[in-house]
């Protein structure tokens, strides 16, 4: 994986950020077969184990705070906020509303809905989720595709991103982390215990919303700050075992259903270590090259993947080899077929927009007494906040 502090001030890519989306995706992609296929009965702990996978997402958030905080460890900055918000909207919005799109069509369509969705959407579900607010009116998360909970979350994070950019300035990370660990904790205890009802039912306490993920985020921002500003390092063993030892850690808290808060920061310790994994050097391999190339489509991806699971649930069914044939035959059709969905999103909508938002919107930061300077942000094409 690529030296991070070389990456930011010679503006290259970081590597080994694309390879963890990508098996996070993967991971994703595991648990949502095993949770929209309920015909695949997995034996003994599979399905258990399976269901970890849904926690790549709290991964790909630690990810996108680290990403994200890269350009502003730099104190001689300041965040051009509407450069960022700009960059931002052309990053995710284009790819996002072609996916909704696509699902939206699925999810009302008198041929498909039955097999998307428990009802066909309504006009309010479109509305709320083309605004992305689906996270706050909880009750439309799951109408036309649940997956994309996550990209409502990432727009919240972006417009809280500036504000935490100051705290952490003025106060330190320290202060920053405790004060989002804090929200965190707050708003699970508030959960059951406040309801607005109506189309806000539920929301206050849900885990899909900002200030029950606001720690992880800041996590990520945080460790920006300590990788490349403060130039901590563990050896390369002792990376590889601090991301082993939280990662089984936080599997075991989820197991043994931890409330919670403490399931959320049990992640963001996790992802923390996993982060750390980028300030090593990585021999490249055909399997790293493969991962690398992947993880740059993982935003696509995740937009697409949970129709294609459903939809193709008629092949994982009919898959020869009972489970195994199931989860091993159905599972990779299906992966490849939302590998080439994400494909073509990703080349006609993803790549151009975020090339047309590096061009329009080039300085994510302004230097101390007005100088904008042209930041590039690590990825493939050179911007890692990606999903």
């Amino acid at each position: 994986m690529g030296d991070v502090s070389a990456g930011v001030t010679a503006h290259r890519r970081i590597g080994g950020v694309d390879t963890i989306r990508g098996l996070a995706a993967i991971a994703v992609f595991i648990c949502h077969i095993q949770a929209y296929w309920p015909f695949m009965e997995l034996p003994g702990k599979l399905p258990q184990l399976a269901e970890v996978g849904a926690h790549g997402v709290d991964v790909f958030i630690v990810i996108s705070g680290f990403c994200l905080g890269l350009p502003v460890v730099d104190r001689t900055k300041n965040l051009d906020v509407r450069q960022f918000f700009g960059r931002r909207a052309t990053r995710i919005m284009p790819a996002y509303w072609a996916a909704l799109a696509i699902a939206t069509v699925l999810a009302i369509a008198p041929a498909t809905w039955r097999s998307v969705v428990a009802a066909p959407a309504s006009a309010w579900d479109i509305i709320v989720n083309a605004v992305g607010l689906q996270t706050v009116f909880v009750p439309t998360l799951g109408n036309i595709n649940g997956s994309l909970w996550s990209v409502s979350l990432e727009m919240h994070l972006y417009l809280v991103f500036p504000v935490l950019v100051i705290v952490w300035r003025r106060w330190g990370g320290s202060v920053l982390l405790l004060a989002t660990a804090g929200c965190t904790i707050a708003w699970s205890v508030l959960e059951h215990r406040v309801d607005f009802g109506g189309p806000l039912s539920g929301f206050v306490g849900d885990r899909h919303a900002l200030p029950a993920r606001l720690i992880q985020f800041t996590v990520g921002v945080v460790m920006a700050d300590v990788i490349v500003r403060h130039r901590f390092r563990l050896s390369r063993r002792l990376s590889w075992f601090a991301a082993l030892a939280t990662g089984l850690l936080a599997v075991a808290g989820t197991t043994l259903s931890v409330p919670a808060s403490v399931d959320t920061i049990l992640w963001s310790v996790a992802g923390a270590a996993i982060v750390l994994l980028t300030a090593h050097e990585s021999r490249p391999s055909v399997v790293y090259r493969a991962l690398e190339g992947f993880g740059r489509r993982t935003f696509s991806f995740y937009l697409l993947h949970q129709p294609a699971i459903l939809l193709m649930a008629v092949a994982g069914r009919n898959a020869p080899g009972g489970w195994i044939g199931q989860l091993a035959i159905g599972g990779a059709l299906t992966f490849l077929v939302s590998l080439l969905a994400a494909e073509c999103l990703y080349r006609s909508v993803e790549l151009p927009s975020h090339r047309f938002g590096q061009r329009r919107f080039p300085n994510v930061t302004v230097r101390l007494g007005g100088e904008a300077t042209t930041v590039t942000q690590p990825g493939d094409p050179r911007d890692a906040a990606r999903r």
